[in-house]
């Protein structure tokens, strides 16, 4: 069994962790190491997987090389970050690529958002099956049934545009936000032609502090999935 943890989530930094008693993957690293140290309760995650060099997801990174933790990116996120030559840093590549670490399998998949090469991950055991989506303009094709969903729900296009129609949002703005961050109609659509029949939660994620509305997402979400539904913010969570 994978359980999951939310360390940080938002725009402020995004850290995630799975693990099954022996391995834990952390996902994202977009705090100073020494918070998410703190965070971790002063312990070092088995790998480290990052989706894409913005700081808020990668901040941490350097600083976990140098901690002796193994760490997986695209090569294109690598060349964002200008990281250095590394014998604990590994290039994935998001098509076709699988990592063993332990017996849980990571697999990552393309995503598209304003980064040089940007992905998503799914992290299987032979109890669960994890989707990880965070900061993508739109849910690409996934095979294959989920246990449980990490899925960034960051904003309300409806809302957005109706405050952009009311002219008290930059539109520019909120254009760049619904380009490259999935709104919570996205998620509701992706779940509506999803088999939901194996899964046992759902984890919205990186909500906009501005534009997401936790409490009422939760509720869309549980309305139409009947399904377990956590809204992750920034205290602790485990499950």
């Amino acid at each position: 069994m994978l359980n999951v943890t939310v360390l940080a989530t938002g725009s402020t930094g995004n850290c995630y962790t799975l693990t099954n008693g022996e391995a834990v993957i952390m996902l994202d690293c977009g705090l100073t190491f020494k918070k998410l140290h703190r965070l971790a309760n002063f312990q070092l995650p088995t790998a480290i997987f990052v989706t894409h060099e913005h700081g808020d997801h990668a901040k941490a990174v350097k600083d976990y090389l140098k901690r002796g933790v193994e760490v997986y990116m695209t090569n294109g996120t690598k060349f964002a970050l200008a990281v250095h030559k590394h014998h604990r840093l590994h290039c994935i590549s998001p098509i076709l690529c699988m990592v063993h670490i332990g017996n849980i399998k990571i697999e990552a998949f393309r995503t598209f958002h304003d980064a040089e090469e940007p992905c998503g991950f799914i992290i299987e055991d032979n109890d669960d099956r994890v989707l990880y989506l965070t900061d993508a303009r739109e849910v690409p094709p996934l095979e294959g049934k989920f246990t449980k969903l990490l899925i960034e729900a960051n904003h309300s296009e409806v809302e957005i545009k109706e405050r952009m129609a009311q002219g008290t949002l930059d539109i520019k703005q909120c254009k760049r936000i619904m380009d490259s961050h999935l709104s919570v109609e996205q998620v509701l659509d992706f779940l509506e032609k999803t088999d939901l029949s194996k899964i046992k939660e759902i984890w919205l994620i990186h909500l906009s502090g501005r534009h997401g509305n936790g409490e009422y997402f939760k509720e869309l979400v549980e309305a139409m999935t009947g399904k377990t539904v956590y809204v992750a913010n920034n205290e602790i969570e485990e499950r």
